[in-house]
């Protein structure tokens, strides 16, 4: 199989113009300035047909309602024009399926849109995942919070101002801003607080601008956590 590397983080959009059915993104990695939808961790990615994921017509719903409401899209006066927001789900222990990169223009998504994360190591930066489109940027946040708790099937990233500038009123547990997303160190401080709180909840990522992660037992429960904390955002805005 051929082998495509990369030393210099590259943005989602230039992976997906450059993979192809005949290859493998094994490593993306670099010292460039923040951007948002690029890949840090080390990545073994197989192109392959999109596997069924369980309960995907539930999650895939969600989905674009939070596209309706915002919390994932695409806008081209925020985070350099890149789409923004994913979603997964466990698949079986060990395994997820999760939205691919840069998808968050797209209002509805089908099964040509999600790869299977067949292997995930926070600790060494490195995740192996399958499917017809490469994995999210966030995709080992993702699996960090699997590995945290048993109880969790359903883990959301999405940008909300409305509620990141409101997370202290809203009393959510947070990630120190010197966190930078997609890396080992927002994996583990995650992961620290999905123990803490294992069923459900919501987290602010102060070092990503506008971002949350939100975890539950079902697409419903970590959805509707967000769309309540949006809720409770507006009810905080001064008259």
């Amino acid at each position: 199989m051929a082998c495509w590397k990369a030393r210099r983080m590259i943005p989602v959009s230039s992976i997906l113009s450059t993979t192809n059915r005949n290859t493998t993104v094994t490593e993306v990695q670099s010292d460039a300035p923040e951007i948002e939808g690029v890949i840090k961790y080390h990545l073994d990615y197989r192109p392959a047909p999109a596997s069924p994921l369980v309960g995907f017509a539930d999650l895939n719903a969600w989905r674009s309602l939070l596209w309706r409401l915002g919390l994932i899209g695409q806008d081209p006066a925020r985070y350099g024009g890149l789409g923004y927001g994913n979603v997964s789900v466990r698949s079986s222990p060990g395994y997820f399926g999760i939205t691919g990169t840069q998808t968050g223009h797209l209002p509805h998504l089908t099964a040509q849109h999600y790869v299977q994360v067949l292997r995930a190591e926070p600790d060494e930066n490195y995740l192996q995942a399958e499917g017809p489109i490469a994995p999210s940027s966030e995709a080992l946040t993702h699996a960090a919070v699997y590995a945290a708790s048993s109880r969790v099937d359903c883990v959301v990233h999405v940008h909300s101002p409305e509620i990141w500038q409101r997370v202290g009123a809203l009393a959510l547990p947070c990630v120190p801003a010197h966190i930078a997303y997609g890396t080992p160190a927002m994996a583990e401080q995650v992961g620290a607080l999905v123990r803490r709180q294992p069923d459900q909840g919501v987290i602010a990522m102060l070092g990503h601008e506008d971002g949350l992660i939100s975890y539950g037992a079902t697409p419903e429960q970590a959805c509707w956590l967000l769309v309540r904390a949006l809720a409770e955002s507006y009810a905080k805005e001064r008259p």
